[in-house]
């Protein structure tokens, strides 16, 4: 199956910053979503439209679509990552969230268009932007479940 190409979609399909889901793939460490977040805020008003992130999503398929065919396979993984299993079950579910045709590939419109599961718990309000406020609570939230599953 080609599950490898995914490893990085876990973090990146909820995310804005192709930065630290590199730096999450080249070393060990978890990506700081929070982070990934506040990096989508493109216009750095502090707060992070819909459209900001969703724009951010999109910069970041054509970033991951390494040979430019418009979808996101196996064919897109870095070598490094053919030695790297991962978590399929976590594996298994961000291909389930994203990949709505079954043909076991992302499309363009499946990443950019797709869920934006961490956008919606992080806009408590549900009004479309998430604030510093938010930001923050996200965070502290995040932290404090890493802290839970940390050995």
């Amino acid at each position: 199956m080609r599950l490898i190409a995914v490893v990085p979609l876990i973090a990146l399909f909820t995310s804005g910053c192709a930065m630290a889901v590199h730096r999450a793939i080249a070393g060990s460490a978890r990506p700081d979503i929070g982070q990934m977040l506040q990096n989508a805020d493109e216009n750095g008003d502090g707060r992070i439209a819909r459209a900001e992130y969703v724009d951010s999503r999109r910069k970041l398929f054509e970033r991951l679509d390494r040979n430019g065919d418009g979808y996101l396979s196996a064919d897109d993984a870095p070598r490094r990552l053919a030695a790297r299993r991962g978590d399929s079950g976590r594996l298994g579910q961000a291909v389930a969230i994203l990949d709505k045709n079954g043909d076991g590939r992302i499309s363009r419109d499946e990443f950019v268009n797709g869920p934006s599961l961490i956008f919606e718990r992080a806009d408590a309000n549900h009004d479309g932007v998430i604030d510093a406020q938010e930001l923050a609570r996200f965070r502290a939230a995040a932290a404090a479940r890493a802290g839970a599953t940390a050995p």
